[in-house]
């Protein structure tokens, strides 16, 4: 009876020991707040994709990948306490999805990511205060801030547009987009007539609708996320302000046009970093959407925020099973930076010793008279 019960005891302890063994992926994303639908639908993709994993391959190397998520409600120093616990409480062997620019600015500044020996891999800020950080331990998944607003100001150019105004949110993200602006224009010989920004984390556009109806500029560049963006279009409009609107990707257009209605969402154009969600003809995207269908909320839609999850968490799961079974921190990491170049449906990402650009994928939508995206 004793051994029984010794062989009953070893046995829990094995299996204590496998539930241990999970590999832990950790994020602090906006769940709340005004970027918080964003956020979410980040996380869900990212979700989507490790529960597949789990499900249909049995994880990475044998083990299970655990993802755990904390709300930073889109403030600096909440995404630094998350960072710390999933570095020092969960042991995340990776980080990933990052929302914020002031946040990822305040954990580069204080050196955490070094010296915890950890890579975070996706920021969805391309601001180049994080994009072009020092630190070699942050992986880039999407083209940078200034790849899309030279698209932007080169459409403007192509149509014709010789000046405009610019929209932004006043924080490391948005001044950072302002500063590409005025780089950009002067170089394609536009003018930007008039700027307005907005506190970060608040809705208070109305002082920068009115700056901006008031120059009446023929089209405006909009470096801000969604619900200040809805918020101001609503202002800018009732103002008679009448230009054409240009935006960055940051925008989620589904939330906008719930936000504002087709009729005024209709025209705005948006840079995107990543492929065309609707794109069933592109392996990606069916990836993509299988997982979504079967193991992302109901309430998540198909949407760029959530496949810019899904792709995030497919690229630290292409690292950490490169790494070998049982991966450690700095394992991950230098099979992020030898990874060379992934070809995802089309869509390519490369590191190297040095390279953490990622991606330069950019190209241009917009919303349709019925509230629709189009390319």
């Amino acid at each position: 009876m004793r051994a029984v019960t010794q062989g009953i005891l070893l046995a829990l302890c094995l299996m204590g020991s496998a539930a241990q063994a999970a590999i832990v992926v950790g994020q602090s994303a906006p769940l709340t707040g005004v970027a918080g639908e964003y956020g979410r639908h980040l996380s869900e993709g990212a979700k989507a994709y490790f529960q597949s994993l789990n499900k249909q391959s049995g994880g990475i190397n044998g083990e299970q990948v655990k993802h755990i998520v904390y709300d930073d409600g889109f403030e600096a120093k909440r995404t630094l306490d998350n960072t710390r616990k999933l570095i020092d409480q969960d042991k995340a062997v990776a980080l990933m999805g990052y929302f914020g620019a002031d946040g990822t600015y305040e954990l580069l500044r204080r050196s955490w990511l070094e010296q915890a020996g950890i890579p975070l891999v996706g920021l969805t800020s391309g601001a180049s205060s994080v994009r072009d950080a020092a630190s070699p331990y942050i992986f880039n998944t999407r083209a940078g801030q200034q790849d899309e607003v030279i698209k932007l100001v080169t459409q403007m150019k192509r149509l014709g547009i010789d000046r405009f105004g610019v929209l932004y949110q006043d924080d490391a993200f948005g001044r950072d987009g302002l500063k590409v602006a005025q780089a950009e224009a002067k170089k394609a010989g536009l003018g930007i007539v008039a700027t307005g920004s907005y506190k970060a984390n608040t809705l208070a556009v109305e002082s920068a609708a009115k700056k901006l109806a008031e120059a009446n500029p023929p089209a405006i560049l909009m470096i801000s996320i969604t619900k200040p963006t809805g918020a101001f279009i609503k202002a800018f409009r009732g103002l008679g302000g009448g230009a054409i609107l240009y935006h960055t990707s940051t925008v989620d257009f589904d939330e906008l046009v719930r936000e504002v209605g087709a009729e005024l969402a209709h025209g705005l154009a948006i840079a995107q970093v990543y492929p065309y969600p609707w794109d069933n003809q592109n392996k990606l995207i069916r990836e993509y959407r299988t997982a979504m269908a079967e193991y992302a909320s109901a309430k998540t839609p198909i949407s760029y925020a959530s496949l810019e999850g899904f792709i995030m968490a497919k690229l630290v799961a292409e690292a950490i099973g490169r790494a070998g079974p049982s991966p450690s921190r700095s394992r991950v990491f230098q099979a992020l930076s030898n990874l060379g170049e992934v070809n995802y449906g089309g869509f390519r990402i490369g590191y190297g010793p040095t390279d953490r650009a990622g991606s330069r994928f950019v190209e241009l939508t917009i919303i349709n008279q019925k509230g629709e995206l189009s390319r």
